[in-house]
């Protein structure tokens, strides 16, 4: 992986995850995490999208409140919608597991 563009982030899972298909029948899963801000009672929420293999690991438990451990890298891009621009920043999962909550 490339580390100029590296992400490693534990977290929550705020809602379910959503399970789509694209267009060659090869599931994702979109899911957003709760990670805590270091050294305050914030959050951020971030959004994540996962292929393949990923995919498959998430959609055994893709449930509200689940713990995972993400590793990624950031992805950005931009849409029209109505005529108006829109802006989005993910996490494109490489490697996902399942953490204890009790960690």
């Amino acid at each position: 992986m490339n580390k100029s563009n590296y992400v490693s982030l534990s977290g929550i899972l705020v809602k379910d995850a959503i399970i789509k298909q694209n267009d060659r029948g090869s599931d994702y899963v979109l899911f957003t995490l709760s990670v805590p801000q270091i050294g305050t009672k914030w959050y951020d929420y971030i959004n994540c999208i996962a292929f393949s293999n990923n995919a498959a690991i998430i959609a055994k438990s893709p449930l509200k409140g689940t713990s995972y451990h993400v590793e990624g890298r950031i992805h950005t891009s931009s849409f029209d919608k109505n005529g108006k621009k829109h802006y989005s920043t993910d996490v494109v999962v490489e490697k996902i597991e399942m953490v204890d909550q009790d960690d």
